[in-house]
């Protein structure tokens, strides 16, 4: 099962402030924020509108697809270097473990009906421990984040 083609292999280090966005959306919770019962969160939520197409922020292998304890549907994606990204909250995944993915493609889906504003974690991390996606994530023009 080889990458295909268009995979760069760079390591996710080489992409700091370059990863796109993994949906439009407004942050709705940022790293390192207080959230239920005193932790702090890992990652950044995003709300989104419904039916949202959800891509891959950086190109990598899916290790993990499918539901996960509370967090719904789980998507994580390995990625050169050390790194993955998890992505939880969407309604429909259409990608599966072992299937390479390229930055930019579409991989999921958000709720289509029920909640007014579909909500998707996203987490970075680094050799298993979660780190501050935002100095990661390409800033958006004219426009800042939250």
């Amino acid at each position: 099962n080889k990458p295909p083609q268009g995979f760069s292999g760079r390591p996710f280090d080489t992409r700091k402030g370059l990863v796109p966005f993994p949906v439009i959306g407004r942050v709705a919770a940022r790293y390192g924020q207080t959230i239920a019962k005193g932790r702090l969160h890992k990652g950044l939520t995003f709300e989104t509108r419904k039916s949202a197409q959800v891509i891959a922020p950086y190109e990598g292998k899916v290790a993990f697809s499918g539901p996960f304890r509370s967090y719904g549907k789980l998507l994580i994606i390995e990625h050169n270097g050390g790194y993955h990204t998890l992505l939880a909250g969407m309604a429909h995944i259409d990608v599966g473990v072992g299937q390479w993915v390229l930055t930019g493609e579409p991989i999921a889906v958000m709720e289509r009906n029920g909640i007014d504003k579909p909500l998707l974690y996203l987490e970075f991390r680094r050799n298993s421990q979660p780190i501050n996606p935002l100095s990661w994530l390409m800033t958006r023009k004219g426009k800042t984040s939250g």
